[in-house]
């Protein structure tokens, strides 16, 4: 293993790491680090949890140029959420660093303050692609001092339909070569090689194994649960688990909310993280939760990306995750910092078996199953939970006001064993979740009733599909599945999007930018096109049709032959 003092850093940097608990280096920054502080181009694959954030963190914080007037180092991440946390990280790493200021710049958030603090001279300027070209435009970001550019998780900004910003914003660096290009990207597809190609300079190739994953540190197990009592069958594990940290992963916003509502009726301390927050909400959010006020977070998956807390020890897969990637970057929410983690997954029916058997080919894992606790088990573990309870409590003493009330107590000729069974009686829930009974949660299908939003750009503007689908997932922080079919006409596009998330994209799109042109949207009042909802059950209706037209067929070739072998009966 490779110590931070043998990565010829600053005593500055040394010193923050230090304080941050760390000795060890992973091995993308034992590998990366010493490449980007000799200059070098460095393409980069590492997953979620390795550490990549330090890896040319650190270096972009030393080579920072104070007495420069604009930003030296300029680092690009897909999600809002990861921007934060990149820059979180990086304040850490440089406490002592003097003169290193670090800007991060998102939608979401007013750029007027973000203009403001770009104005006053920073180092480091971390941002997501759309609100990076916005600044470009309005020449609010310069990058004439720029000296290293990083692309972190470069394959999921292509996969949101970042590509176009990307190549733009790498076109528009200063025509000199006196810059790093720095990529790092959890797959390589051959998109992100044709980029580091067109790009990079030579660059020297960094790849973490897959068996290096924090996967191989992670306990991971599944549970089969009746159809509809998921939601009953998370009470019982969270119980029975009692974890400090536990996230919790979902597929939609809408289940989402609803577990966070079905816990919290529970006295079940939760919160809830995704795209509809606007992010002072969401900055609460998460210092809740690492501090451990509320130690159960349920989040979408785009929410979550860049949350990077050492702390949580169980990650529970709620909904299968509809990428096998996501499975990935969710469990390595646990097992960090050189601690055992474990991970859950709750499945129910044939479809979600196989959905998991997919899951274990690709992760070349084996996903232990796991009973539910009976009701004998939950009853057994909730005693024991109580009865250790009341033990801390004697050990830890007991008030005079208490000692007060039990004198009195045995002094009306009450024997103690009365008075505790009494107490035990008053507090003591024992209660058991049966998953058989209970009413769940509701489940929300993939399809959704879409309401149609005209947009003012079009094919004349050389708007493509994607550079919508960007601009709507940044400004509104919603998933590209919240967004049915695009049709790009030559001056204004039609965009199918979920009603439930038609507010929010009509006001935050509202004067928002796509490919530097200012865009107006309001709903469409044309005759209405068959929506993502309504294109499945107009499908459903001509299978149906096909269907009742065969058996009238068949029934009609059947009718023939019984009348023609009468006829032959009657002639004979």
């Amino acid at each position: 293993m490779t110590t931070f003092n043998e990565l010829h850093i600053s005593e500055a940097i040394l010193r923050a790491v230090s304080e941050m608990g760390y000795e060890q280096a992973t091995e993308i920054q034992a590998k990366a680090i010493p490449y980007i502080m000799e200059g070098k181009d460095v393409l980069g694959r590492s997953n979620t949890g390795t550490g990549k954030t330090a890896a040319f963190g650190i270096p972009a914080i030393e080579m920072v140029q104070p007495q420069d007037k604009y930003a030296n180092a300029l680092i690009i991440c897909p999600t809002r959420e990861l921007v934060t946390q990149v820059a979180m990280e990086l304040r850490k790493f440089s406490k002592y660093k003097e003169g290193v200021k670090i800007v991060p710049i998102y939608g979401g958030q007013p750029i007027e303050r973000q203009i403001q603090l770009l104005k006053r001279g920073c180092g480091i300027v971390v941002g997501t692609p759309g609100r990076i070209m916005d600044h470009l435009r309005r020449r609010t970001l310069k990058l004439s001092d720029i000296r290293m550019v990083i692309l972190d998780e470069a394959d999921e900004m292509l996969n949101m339909g970042f590509k176009e910003d990307i190549e733009e914003i790498l076109s528009l660096m200063p025509s000199e070569r006196s810059y790093q290009t720095i990529l790092f990207s959890a797959t390589w597809p051959s998109e992100i090689m044709r980029i580091a190609k067109e790009f990079q300079n030579d660059p020297v190739t960094v790849e973490i194994k897959s068996a290096q994953r924090t996967i191989d540190t992670v306990e991971q197990l599944y549970y089969e649960v009746p159809r509809g009592k998921k939601a009953n069958a998370l009470r019982v594990l969270l119980n029975h688990y009692d974890p400090e940290l536990c996230m919790i992963f979902a597929n939609t916003k809408k289940m989402v909310d609803e577990l966070q509502g079905e816990l919290n009726k529970h006295d079940i301390k939760a919160c809830a993280l995704h795209g509809d927050m606007k992010q002072e909400f969401r900055s609460r959010v998460m210092e809740q939760f690492r501090s451990g006020s509320m130690p159960i977070l349920i989040a979408t998956d785009v929410a979550a990306r860049g949350i990077d807390v050492d702390d949580v020890d169980l990650v529970i897969n709620f909904d299968i995750p509809q990428d096998n990637e996501y499975y990935i970057h969710r469990i390595g929410r646990t097992g960090r910092a050189g601690k055992k983690g474990l991970a859950i997954t709750l499945i129910s029916g044939g479809r979600q078996r196989s959905e998991l058997k997919n899951i274990m080919r690709y992760t070349k894992t084996n996903i232990k199953h796991h009973a539910l606790p009976t009701s004998a088990q939950m009853q057994a573990h909730n005693r024991k939970a109580y009865i250790e309870g009341v033990k801390l409590a004697c050990d830890e003493g007991v008030t005079d006001e208490s000692m007060e009330i039990a004198n009195e107590l045995l002094a009306e000729g009450i024997a103690v064993e009365n008075i505790i069974s009494a107490l035990i009686s008053m507090t003591y829930k024992n209660e058991i979740i049966d998953i058989e009974e209970e009413e769940h949660v509701k489940r929300y299908a993939a399809d959704f009733e879409a309401v149609t939003l005209k947009f003012s750009i079009g094919k004349q503007d050389g708007v493509k599909t994607g550079n919508i689908v960007a601009a709507i997932s940044e400004e509104c922080g919603i998933s590209s599945k919240a967004i049915g079919r695009i049709d790009v006409r030559s001056n204004f596009s039609l965009v199918d999007v979920d009603a439930a998330k038609v507010d929010l994209v009509l006001s935050n799109m509202q004067r928002a930018h796509i490919r530097g042109m200012e865009v107006n949207v309001e709903i469409d009042h044309a005759p209405k096109r068959k929506n993502a909802g309504k294109e499945k059950n107009t499908r459903n209706k001509i299978k149906n049709e096909k269907n009742r037209k065969r058996r009238d067929e068949r029934k009609k070739r059947n009718t023939t032959g019984r009348e023609g072998k009468r006829k032959k009966v009657k002639k004979g």
